[in-house]
């Protein structure tokens, strides 16, 4: 099978492309290194491209039976921080791709987000929860979810996973991967004996999944591609206000640290304190359940 990915040198990408390589797949990578982590992988390079360019996108993957489509502007800050590049790259992007994969029946996993929910109105959270979103990031996932589902009709198989929190690090050929996620951050202020500082109220929840069981999860995704247009949620089910978060971390910090309430400069994102996510969905339609635990994990990573 040849598997395409774009953000191949990504949080998420870098890992994946790893597996699929090692497990035989011909992998097609894909970045324009904006936040690429690495430019090589296996021994393989990642092409530069850039996937506002349908026609290049066209001709690196037309051969291609799936697409992983991980390039995006992530995250909230960036996407307020640059709204017309969210814009080009997350949805004229991502029609691009969804439109090469109707022309050439080609199969995509895509990643959605929690932003799409905006605030919660139904606890469990479940993939077909009321769209709100409060904030950029969240439209333009929001817009995806409809490209992708529009364009897939009686075309393509399309899988979206309406993703939560990631978290945590790993290795791949030698370099340590990362990302500025909320755990991640408090993990490495802790090692340097910094206080933990929190966005007022620090009550807010969020569902924590570590990057690793997410890449478990495209890889069951490839192997196993479902038929049709299938949205499921992709979380662990283990949900922690920031503050708990933050306690975990000061427990197990190898320093002395304190943590301190600030004014949240991001209003733009949901402050409920319950943000349970239903994950039997997603274990329904390809076996998947996250294996790792927020409190073993953050103690992994201050051993680091």
């Amino acid at each position: 099978m040849k598997v395409g990915v774009t953000g191949a040198g990504g949080y998420v990408g870098a890992g994946l492309c790893r597996k699929l390589i090692d497990k035989g797949f011909d992998v097609v990578m894909v970045d324009n290194f904006f936040n690429s982590q690495v430019k090589i992988i296996g021994g393989k390079e990642i092409l530069w491209a850039d996937i506002r360019d349908r026609q290049e996108m066209e001709y690196v993957f037309r051969d291609c039976d799936i697409i992983v489509h991980l390039a995006a502007i992530s995250g909230v800050s960036d996407c307020e921080a640059m709204p017309d590049k969210a814009y080009e790259v997350n949805v004229i992007g991502t029609s691009n791709i969804a439109w090469i994969c109707r022309k050439y029946s080609i199969d995509i996993i895509f990643p959605s987000s929690m932003a799409v929910v905006g605030n919660p109105v139904q606890l469990p959270i479940k993939a077909n929860h009321p769209r709100n979103p409060l904030n950029i990031y969240g439209f333009t996932k929001l817009a995806d979810e409809k490209i992708i589902e529009t364009f897939s009709k009686d075309s393509f198989n399309a899988l979206v996973f309406v993703k939560s929190n990631l978290y945590g690090e790993y290795i791949v050929d030698g370099k340590k991967i990362s990302k500025q996620t909320v755990i991640n951050i408090f993990a490495d202020k802790a090692r340097r004996g910094e206080p933990l500082t929190i966005h007022k109220p620090g009550t807010q929840a969020r569902d924590f999944i570590h990057v690793l069981d997410v890449i478990d999860a495209y890889m069951l995704a490839v192997e196993n591609m479902p038929s049709g247009f299938n949205i499921v949620t992709l979380a662990s089910g283990e949900c922690l206000s920031v503050l708990d978060v933050a306690k975990l971390v000061k427990e197990h910090s190898p320093n002395p640290v304190g943590i301190e309430l600030v004014e949240n400069p991001r209003k733009a994102e949901t402050h409920v304190s319950n943000f349970e996510v239903d994950t039997s969905d997603v274990k329904a339609l390809i076996n998947f359940e996250a294996k790792r635990r927020v409190k073993d994990e953050i103690v992994k990573l201050l051993r680091e």
